[in-house]
């Protein structure tokens, strides 16, 4: 009887790789590829255990990133090439033409089937919708970000950049200071104020128990990517991480329905600074769509307001992180910095920034810019093939996952030599000419690119002069030690620790 069990489990195993290396070598013939023999398909197999059970904290997301660098090397000379995960074929697009190649393509606006994990959080708003409902969504919101509105939205983000100076000047006692939850509440002041019309007035608390809570759902809505027995959501729905991701859910739609209702009832009493209801920020476009189109309801409101507050709030204050984190590593970009600054902005370290005096600060744009490239706050970028294309020659059949990795391709040799140096003279007129269409996309490119990239770059910029007008930073850790890591947005897998310190001008 054992005997019988013995041999069906191994004929089970032997057929499943027969399958398997049948099935990769069908569509290994349309894009660059492992040895797809049967003993390749074994070796994949066990390296995608190995990795997913590994036990180390943030070691799945690290060997992820590490895992990516090593296969972009390998298939330098091909602008995409081909993974396999766990039976399923994933194109993996780390070259400028080949982005170009996609994401310019008009009929590739469909976003991976792996967005999907998301939607328990953030329901089906632009970040996830399909691709005729985000076109008429887009065009609607669109407007929200046009210089006239983010010339408006200056003051508050001087505003809020000075209170965060305040904070920072209480830390320079300390021997360091982990910045991502003062950044991560002040971005989200910046953006509530600014996008939805409200200023929090929840006791602090309540505030960082929701970003606590929305870090988790993110970061369990990417690791169920890389564990596949938690693709199907009845299976799901089984494991104490949903039960656990419940919890989180309660906490973070509370508190985004409490901005909903806030700002719906100005709208409804006309209270929107003029005694109108005219439009005065993105929330009041989707209270239109909601109160007087009736194309919306209340819940499809708070779902905007969810997937705003990833894409507003986390990602700028993940930019901003690895940027100040650089600039600490490195004096001499930072002793430029300064001198620029003054020369700039003169002696006065506490006064608002205006948009001509962010327009004159140069230098401080190419190490912005540098630090994206380094650190994009969308590592990577998922879309869904629905019919066969064709990218840079290669054959991609349909319903084909293609993943666009800004992280590589910001690490192209051919376009940026020696690509792990910090090099802010990368982005100097004279040699960002250089960079290929596509060759620098950290907020995306194509239909869905990023439409809040102007209300991006201008918050981090004056979040970033704020500081470095008052303060020295000194970086404790090395880039070996912080090392980039794979969720929705690219954290980091430990604290990045910076003493500030007051400049002596």
């Amino acid at each position: 009887m054992l005997f019988e069990v013995v041999v069906c489990a191994f004929i089970g195993i032997v057929s499943v790789l027969a399958i398997l290396t049948l099935w990769r070598k069908k569509y290994s013939r349309f894009s660059p590829d492992n040895n797809h023999g049967v003993f390749q398909v074994l070796l994949d197999a066990m390296d995608s255990i190995l990795f997913i059970t590994s036990g180390k904290k943030n070691a799945l997301d690290v060997y992820i990133m590490k895992y990516l660098k090593e296969m972009s090397k390998k298939f330098r000379q091909y602008p995409l090439f081909t993974l396999w995960f766990c039976g399923v074929r994933w194109v993996i697009i780390h070259k400028a033409e080949a982005v170009k190649d996609l994401l310019k393509e008009k009929r590739i606006v469909e976003k991976s089937e792996f967005y999907d994990f998301f939607k328990p959080y953030v329901g089906t708003g632009i970040f996830t919708c399909d691709s005729t409902q985000w076109k008429a969504r887009r065009k609607l919101l669109a407007p929200c970000f046009q210089s006239s509105m983010l010339k408006g939205y200056l003051t508050v983000f001087n505003e809020h950049a000075q209170k965060l100076v305040e904070f920072l000047h209480e830390e320079t006692g300390k021997e360091f200071t982990c910045i991502e939850s003062p950044l991560a509440l002040c971005t989200l002041d910046i953006l509530c104020e600014t996008i939805f019309g409200v200023k929090l007035g929840a006791p602090q608390s309540e505030v960082e128990e929701f970003v606590t809570s929305l870090h988790r759902l993110l970061e369990v809505g990417t690791t169920r990517i890389w564990k596949f027995w938690q693709w199907p959501d009845f299976l799901f729905h089984c494991s104490k991480t949903y039960r656990e991701n419940f919890q989180h859910l309660r906490i973070a739609h509370a508190f985004s329905r409490s901005i909903v209702k806030e700002r719906k009832l100005k709208y409804i009493n006309g209270e929107m600074g003029d005694g109108s209801r005219r439009p005065k920020c993105l929330l009041d476009v989707l209270l239109k769509l909601h109160i007087e189109d009736k194309v919306l309801d209340e819940d499809g409101v708070r779902q905007e307001v969810d997937t705003f507050i990833v894409g507003g709030h986390d990602t700028i204050a993940i930019a901003v992180k690895w940027a100040l984190f650089l600039i600490g590593l490195y004096p001499e970009v930072q002793e430029r910095i300064h001198q620029e600054l003054d020369s700039v902005l003169g002696a006065d370290s506490k006064g608002p920034l205006s948009v001509g005096e962010l327009n004159e600060l140069k230098y401080l744009d190419c190490v912005l810019k540098e630090g994206n490239r380094l650190y994009p706050p969308g590592p990577i970028i998922g879309r869904k093939v629905s019919e066969e294309v064709s990218i840079c020659g290669y054959k991609i059949p349909k319903r084909t996952t293609v993943l666009v990795a800004p992280f590589l391709v910001h690490r192209d040799e051919d376009v940026f030599p020696d690509p792990e140096k910090f090099d802010p003279e990368r982005f100097l007129p004279e040699n960002s000419a250089h960079i290929p269409d596509c060759g620098y996309i950290p907020f995306a490119a194509g239909p869905r690119n990023c439409m809040g990239r102007a209300f991006g770059e201008m918050e981090v910029k004056i979040l970033v002069c704020h500081i470095l007008r008052s303060f020295s930073l000194h970086s404790l850790d090395s880039r070996d030690q912080v090392l980039p890591i794979a969720k929705l947005s690219l954290q980091s897998s430990q604290p990045a620790r910076i003493q500030f310190r007051r400049r002596q001008q």
